[in-house]
């Protein structure tokens, strides 16, 4: 008896380890997750600054643009981005011809390689430099990001480049709590370290290139893994995401001493109780089993109710925003479609007037179990938008899947033979809207979600009772 107590226990709180290392890597992959969609913006605005200087200069070229203009067009992107510490202009001898500070220098700047990969080709684009301290700002520990200025010809004008400083990215990681021994950091894919928190003696000049498990950030968007630290020898839990576009990866590593420290603390407490109950009567071990068993069943049940459309059962517009969110994620790494369906009750204020409420929401939770049906693979998902309108997110579903789930919606809806749960409910018809995207496409998420909507809203104006892709007639 009391060595199936111990062997209960003991089974009790390996799973509990394993949920908690699962926690750990779940909270992880949110905190990366935030961190990246924060530099890409500021990486964004910068490439838009550049983008603007650029095209302000390049109808006279760099050393013939009036200095005062060209002065303004710089003063005017930096004011508007706070976390940029300098912006200039490089004529093809690595000169700087204009700086954000109003700074000109004959300093020779060709071994920077912000500077030299455009000099080398054309079709670089957006370059993300390796930190450097600056020359002109008194040592400044900053990266850079450039872009190629062309002559008419093709030839090599120079360089637009924006300093980023280096205390951005540390400021941003030191607001991120990994607990007393975890450790973020933003590295680029050849191994150079841009910042990390907590800072370490001598990390402007350190390289991950050569450690054994960096191949596993630089060659994948994204991941997880366990392994020692090549710097202090802490064994910790490291999520990486590669921010989009760039050569930089954002890694939030906690240590896993700290993430199994309170299941540590449980394990003793649990392990001399269990020594001892086990003796006096065994049952006890029992009862907490069933606790925690409990715990764990409420924490799922809380959950799901949060996200989770009371009337319907399908999930709700907090439990869509992240679907939508996630798939799109995914959709820019993969050369998949994703596809949504924008679902709504024809007239169904009208429904609700004549017939009351309560047959109204008999129709809405037919209209859910409609779209259930027809929406089973392991990756769809369905959701109440609010009111009588429903949305359907298809991940790897083209414009034609996306067609025949519509249409076997419809159709299901519109069939007057029904389930005995809807025996005696007045018929009713649905207008469905659907929009498809690909990797390729270049419009944003919000845009992509509005298409759909707008195709719903002209199937409405089509006569209802139909279906209508974005961008497109009535099919």
């Amino acid at each position: 008896m009391a060595l199936g107590v111990l062997s209960i226990s003991l089974a009790t709180l390996l799973a509990a380890r394993d949920e908690a290392i699962e926690h750990a890597h779940d909270t992880s992959r949110n905190i990366t997750a935030i961190l990246v969609n924060n530099i890409d913006r500021t990486i964004e605005s910068s490439d838009h600054s550049l983008m603007t200087l650029i095209a302000g200069i390049r109808a006279r070229g760099v050393g013939h643009i009036d200095p005062a203009v060209r002065q303004a067009l710089m003063f005017e992107q930096m004011d508007a981005t706070r976390y940029v510490t300098g912006m200039g202009v490089m004529d093809a001898h690595a000169h700087i011809v204009a700086g954000g500070h109003g700074v000109s220098s004959a300093t020779d700047f060709g071994d920077r390689d912000y500077f030299f990969v455009h000099r080398q080709a054309a079709d670089v684009g957006l370059y993300v430099s390796r930190p450097y301290r600056s020359r002109l700002r008194n040592g400044a520990e900053s990266i850079a990001l450039s872009r190629r200025i062309s002559r008419p010809d093709g030839s090599f004008e120079g360089v637009a480049l924006v300093a980023i400083d280096i205390a951005y990215f540390r400021q941003l990681l030191s607001k991120l709590d990994v607990g007393p021994h975890g450790v973020t950091a933003i590295v680029r894919v050849d191994g150079a370290l841009v910042a990390r928190s907590p800072m370490l003696p001598g990390d402007e000049s350190r390289s991950f290139g050569n450690s054994p498990t960096f191949p596993r950030m630089a060659n994948h968007d994204s991941g997880f893994y366990e392994t020692h630290s090549s710097i202090d020898g802490v064994l910790r839990l490291y999520t990486f995401e590669r921010i989009p576009g760039t050569p930089l990866i954002a890694v939030v590593a906690p240590a896993k001493r700290d993430v199994l420290a309170s299941w540590r603390s449980l394990a003793f407490v649990v392990g001399v109780c269990a020594m001892l109950v086990s003796i006096a009567f065994s049952g006890v071990v029992w009862l907490l089993a069933y606790a925690l068993r409990d715990r764990v069943v409420a924490q799922d049940h809380l959950l799901e109710l949060s996200q989770t459309d009371p009337l319907t059962g399908l999930n709700n517009r907090r439990a869509l925003d992240e679907a939508l969110n996630r798939e799109w994620r995914r959709l820019q790494h993969t050369k998949g479609t994703l596809s949504i369906l924008f679902i709504d009750a024809d007239h169904f204020k009208e429904y609700n007037d004549r017939y009351g409420h309560a047959q109204g929401d008999r129709a809405l939770k037919r209209l859910a179990a409609c779209i259930v049906r027809h929406t089973r693979r392991a990756g769809d998902m369905a959701a109440r938008y609010g009111g009588e309108e429903f949305v359907v997110v298809l991940p790897d579903t083209s414009e034609a899947g996306a067609l025949k789930v519509a249409e076997s919606i419809r159709r299901s809806v519109e069939d007057d033979r029904q389930d005995d749960a809807f025996c005696g409910l007045p018929p009713f018809s649905i207008s469905v809207g659907f929009a498809s995207s690909r990797r390729a496409d270049q419009r944003t998420l919000d845009e992509f979600i509005r298409s759909a909507d707008a195709a719903l809203y002209a199937a409405k104006r089509a006569g209802r009772n139909c279906i209508v892709a974005a961008d497109s007639e009535q099919v």
